[in-house]
């Protein structure tokens, strides 16, 4: 069924009332516009800020963990260091025991270590580091 449309009995009346309401319409329309594009403005505000943050906050974080970095390399650099000292020390030593009153001194401050003989000492001369008895098992106490 179709809308038929009738004459208004009060053409200018009714000319009138479709006007304000469409002025009505615009103005609510027109504050609407700019209502959004001040929360756009603020959320657009917002993002800037965020996004030069997170920037600043990625850069830290690498700015740090270069440092960090560089620290531990440090650190192991000194831990391998003092490992290769301590395996060229036992090497050394590897056909000489302690004296008893030395060695029960040493085992108080760490864990004793497997030595070999003195005729498995022999044969090993010249071997390499991976052979040095408890090379390859860690030594020393667990952190807790």
């Amino acid at each position: 069924m179709r809308w038929k449309c009738q004459p208004s009995s009060d053409s200018k009346k009714t000319t009138a009332e479709v006007l304000d309401f469409l002025m009505d319409a615009n103005i609510r329309l027109s504050e609407e516009v700019v209502w959004k594009t001040q929360s756009f403005d603020r959320l657009k505000l917002e993002a800037e800020k965020c996004l030069a943050q997170s920037e600043k906050l990625s850069s830290e974080k690498a700015e740090f963990e270069s440092e960090i970095y560089g620290k531990f390399v440090n650190v192991l650099n000194s831990k391998k260091a003092k490992l290769r000292d301590l395996r060229d020390r036992l090497s050394k030593q590897a056909g000489h025991q302690l004296p008893e009153e030395e060695e029960e001194e040493s085992t108080d401050r760490t864990e004793s270590f497997d030595e070999e003989s003195d005729e498995e000492a022999e044969k090993n001369t010249g071997a390499s580091s991976k052979d040095v008895p408890g090379s390859s098992k860690p030594r020393g106490r667990k952190r807790k």
